[in-house]
């Protein structure tokens, strides 16, 4: 038995001077293997990481993109319907943007103002100054559908009082006409009438309102003193005129016809009178800025010792 236990042993022993090259080849190898991946890894994961990183900036990139685009998508819908009823959008203080001729196509394409002088247009301030494009970008995605709403209703406000204004203005120089028509009228009834007083007081009735008509038309307004003028006392006088005429043109005259006759040649005085009043009170601000002035100039040659003329006012 023991012998035999020494011939196995043997035999091992054996096998280990055959195997122990092998197994010092393989542990030489793990170990190259093991400075191999000491020296090379860090390399490989350096690698790694900064491939990690740029394709997480591309995906920003790409992400930033889509939200540019999205935003540009979203400016360009509410500005087509804003620049459906509007030529330009102020942005900041004397800074505007406006389309070209009046159509929008998209935000790029719109003009950068400078109190109200053309700039330059939105992509050319991209190339140029992103930044400051940025800044208008920003600004416009502030404005949503409910401020353009707000925009539009009082753009059409404006654009209401305006139309009104313009109006006032057509009316205006429409009630110009009035003093031509009634003179047309006043003349047309005078003809053939055959009492010189209320003739002759009639064409000094016509020769009146032509004088206030001038003195109307000079600041391009109507002064609102010849508001009854034209409305009431013309009219009730040609309707006056009118039934004379038909009375004057009847082969027949009474006691009644003269009575008439000798109240319309008072009212007309009574008219004309009235008119002279209201030309002189169309005069009042020229005479107050003359007596202004000539008080002005008094003072003036007083103070400088010209007081001691021979026009005193006393003489």
């Amino acid at each position: 038995m023991i012998i035999m236990m020494f011939d196995v042993f043997g035999f091992a022993l054996d096998l280990l001077d055959v195997f122990a090259p092998i197994i010092a080849m393989g542990l030489i190898g793990y170990g190259f293997a093991k400075l191999f991946q000491s020296l090379f890894r860090p390399n490989v994961r350096t690698t790694y990481n900064n491939n990690r990183r740029q394709t997480q900036t591309v995906y920003n990139a790409y992400n930033q993109s889509n939200v540019k685009s999205a935003k540009i998508r979203s400016i360009d819908k509410i500005l087509a319907d804003y620049y459906k009823n509007n030529v330009s959008l102020v942005l900041f203080d004397d800074v505007s943007i406006s389309t070209q001729n009046g159509v929008y196509s998209t935000v790029d394409n719109l003009y950068v103002n400078y109190k109200d002088e053309k700039i330059c247009q939105l992509k050319e301030l991209k190339e140029v100054y992103p930044g400051a494009y940025d800044k208008v970008i920003e600004a416009l995605s502030k404005v949503s559908k409910k401020d353009i709403k707000a925009m539009n209703e009082a753009g059409r406000k404006k654009e209401e009082s305006k139309k009104k204004e313009e109006t006032k203005k057509e009316e205006s120089k429409d009630s110009f006409s009035d003093a031509g028509k009634f003179i047309d009228q006043i003349n047309s009834l005078n003809q053939g009438l055959s009492n010189e007083e209320v003739t002759n007081g009639l064409y000094q009735t016509c020769d009146l309102l032509k004088q206030i008509d001038i003195v109307d038309r000079e600041d391009g307004t109507v002064d609102p003193k010849l508001n009854k003028l034209y409305e009431y006392y013309l009219p009730i006088l040609t309707g006056i005129l009118e039934d004379y005429k038909k009375l004057a043109d009847s082969p027949v005259k009474g006691d009644d016809y003269k009575k008439c006759e000798t109240q319309l040649v008072k009212t007309v005085k009574l008219i004309n009178e009235a008119l002279k009043i209201i030309y002189n009170s169309l005069h009042e601000a020229d005479y107050m800025n003359l007596n202004a002035d000539i008080n002005t100039l008094q003072s003036l040659l007083k103070q400088d010792g010209y007081g001691n003329t021979p026009f005193r006012e006393d003489q």
